[in-house]
């Protein structure tokens, strides 16, 4: 079970966001306004929220129930590729959202049982994993959306997912967790986990608007995409960075980039919105790890609503970005920065 942690993280994360830079051009293949594939980007996380808390209470074989989890992942992502309508493909992504939701929150749980001497480190290879997904995911959707159509572009992404279920659900290693307990003292990790996904959630989503109206192509944005590959390196060394500074300071430094990343990205021009969003995904992404390494001590029940918490931050944003479209980026790229400065606020609280 331990060998296919970090590669079902990587393409879960493919399948849930290659769609990202689609986003305009499935507009229009529907022939709907901008702005009105929110809810396929919303109701996915929205549902994971809803349901990550509750995955630890199912008594099967965690290989079983990560297992299922992708292979629904997959099957509804091929399902959204060939939808005929706006609200068939969006009811095919929420039920990927289902599926998903047996995923994060019981890898975060096993990575202390399997590696009990190193999970901070296992924890940020896991999340430069769910980094190398989510930037492949994103950078791939808008090559091939440009190239073979949006349509077998999501086809193509998601069926990797549906492959490696296979083999999950195939292992003979039967895993059992602890039964979970559910904690609201934890409320300041969870804060910090809706933090992240907000960030990253508001401002990727605004980027295809933005570009697209600075005469970029789909393939050119999604090219742009691949920035999120800028989260693997502090990521995977989170252990480290935790080890040398605590997981406060480290938390802290991190956010300092992202802050940094936002404010470069201020100029209405191509460089400079990719050089801030470098550093931005940089900075998301380690304190993303040292954040899930915190709450995967905690037990499945932490991790669990840790991983609601942080989905609730992308639900939050998919609702909330739409009116932004079009705007100054000073008033986007300052919503993001508040939410940033909070965070690292609150990591005194969270990561004792």
């Amino acid at each position: 079970m331990a060998w296919a942690l970090v590669p079902s993280g990587i393409l879960i994360y493919v399948a849930l966001y290659s769609v990202v830079p689609m986003l305009p051009g499935l507009e229009r293949l529907f022939g709907t306004a901008p702005g009105s594939t929110h809810l396929g980007i919303s109701l996915p996380f929205l549902v994971l929220v809803l349901l990550s808390p509750v995955v630890p209470r199912i008594r099967l074989p965690v290989g079983t129930v990560i297992g299922g989890g992708l292979f629904g992942v997959g099957l509804f992502g091929v399902l959204a590729g060939v939808a005929p309508s706006l609200e068939i493909w969006t009811l095919c992504r929420t039920l990927q959202g289902v599926f998903a939701a047996a995923v994060p929150g019981l890898s975060l749980a096993l990575l202390p049982r399997l590696y009990p001497r190193k999970h901070a480190q296992m924890a940020g290879f896991w999340v430069a994993g769910n980094v190398l997904g989510g930037g492949l995911g994103r950078g791939l959707g808008g090559l091939l959306a440009e190239g073979v159509g949006e349509r077998l572009a999501i086809v193509l992404l998601a069926l990797p997912v549906a492959v490696i279920a296979l083999f999950v659900l195939r292992e003979r290693n039967h895993l059992a967790l602890p039964a979970p307990r559910y904690t609201l003292s934890a409320w300041p990790l969870y804060a910090l986990g809706f933090a992240l996904l907000f960030v990253n959630f508001f401002v990727a989503n605004l980027l295809p608007y933005r570009l697209e109206a600075l005469g970029l192509s789909q393939g050119q944005i999604g090219g742009i995409f691949f920035a999120y590959l800028a989260g693997i390196p502090g990521s995977a060394l989170a252990g480290v960075w935790v080890k040398r500074l605590g997981a406060v300071r480290a938390f802290r430094l991190a956010f300092g980039v992202v802050a940094l990343g936002l404010l470069v990205q201020l100029p209405d021009q191509p460089f400079w919105i990719l050089l801030g969003f470098v550093l931005m995904m940089a900075g998301i992404f380690t304190a993303q790890a040292i954040a899930g390494g915190v709450s995967g001590q905690g037990g499945s029940g932490v991790s669990g609503t840790y991983v609601a918490a942080f989905y609730l931050g992308g639900t939050v944003a998919g609702l909330v970005y739409p009116p932004f479209i079009g705007q100054s980026a000073l008033w986007s790229q300052g919503a993001a920065l508040g939410v940033s400065l909070l965070a690292a606020l609150l990591a005194g609280r969270a990561l004792r």
